[in-house]
């Protein structure tokens, strides 16, 4: 799940799809689905022709348990997804699964960000509307003429109190803080969410040390920053304070970037295998009956939110699936 999805608040008038109350519980009525909440998949297992036939996970108890299965689909996303597939490596597959073209856990992208906060000589009460009600994608076009390649948007953020407090100047204390935290009444805010470049060096590996509670080695994030994420964020700041200032603002506040936002990439789809991970139906080169369901198979980020891209792939891939089995090509 993208992180701002974990912070912000819930949709206020309950009309935010979400597949929690839509196609999980169709799925259940169908009889042909099953959810086991509270467990987690240790290792992919495959045979000896390297087919994949299963996973081990452990259940809600902690019990380690098998399940056999004709197809395996991850669906982990970009740091549990890759994670998953190099701590299944084997024998056979010393690198990990679906890894021939050493692409697994490269590529890590979570879009370039920041905000742009302002206040108004009177209260605006911002925070009484829906967290993102607008968007302006004037800057989202590539115009290199600008100094970055790629795009932006600028996102309306109503955030409460508490978030506000936090992204507003993170571990910052004392009168200025305040002062401005006093003004909340009167503070709109705004999200900037645009393109960021992939880079092989940006990247999931396996932690040498930390281990998680089934002995497994925990996910090591690195990330650095592409120059022109830089540039783009500079002038971000710039063009989000302007309409602010366009509309009466006194005082415009740009924040700091947030350390992730919408993850993406780590397990990319490319039309050659030695190039990616997955095929445009995310199907592992690799291994045919192996699959990634997530924003992983992501090659960029463009320059706005990524769920329903991700959802489109998903249905693609499960019409694709069905498919294949229905020929029993898998």
């Amino acid at each position: 799940m993208p992180a701002d999805r974990l912070l912000l608040p819930g949709c206020k008038s309950g009309a935010k799809w979400s597949t929690l109350y839509t196609e999980i519980p169709k799925g259940e009525a169908t009889g042909n689905l099953e959810v086991r909440p509270g467990s987690m998949v240790i290792k992919i297992e495959h045979d000896q022709s390297g087919k994949v036939t299963g996973v081990v996970y452990a259940d809600s108890t902690g019990a380690m348990q098998r399940q056999k299965a004709r197809v395996v689909a991850v669906a982990g996303n970009s740091i549990e997804s890759p994670r998953l597939l190099l701590n299944s490596a084997s024998s056979m597959f010393p690198d990990g699964l679906a890894n021939s073209s050493g692409q697994v856990g490269r590529n890590y992208m979570r879009h370039m960000t920041g905000s742009v906060y302002a206040s108004f000589e009177k209260s605006v009460h911002m925070y009484r509307g829906t967290t993102m009600a607008g968007i302006i994608r004037d800057e989202a076009k590539n115009n290199p003429s600008r100094g970055f390649v790629g795009g932006y948007e600028m996102e309306t953020l109503s955030l409460g109190l508490p978030f506000m407090a936090a992204f507003l100047n993170p571990g910052a204390w004392g009168r200025s803080f305040t002062s401005a935290i006093e003004g909340y009444p009167r503070m709109a805010g705004m999200w900037l969410v645009g393109e960021d470049m992939p880079q092989e060096t940006n990247r999931i590996t396996l932690d040498p040390k930390i281990k998680d509670k089934f002995g497994m080695p925990v996910a090591s994030v690195h990330f650095d920053d592409h120059p022109n994420d830089v540039a783009m964020r500079d002038h971000a700041y710039k063009q989000g304070a302007a309409v602010y200032e366009a509309v009466g603002a006194t005082v415009t506040y740009p924040t700091p970037p947030y350390p992730s936002t919408h993850n993406m990439g780590t397990n990319r789809m490319s039309e050659k295998p030695r190039d990616g991970v997955v095929n445009k139906f995310g199907q592992s080169h690799d291994i045919k009956n192996l699959f990634v369901s997530d924003g992983s198979q992501f090659t960029s980020g463009a320059a706005c939110n990524p769920t329903l891209t991700i959802v489109s792939l998903a249905i693609r891939q499960a019409d694709s699936i069905a498919g294949a089995m229905q020929r029993k090509e898998i």
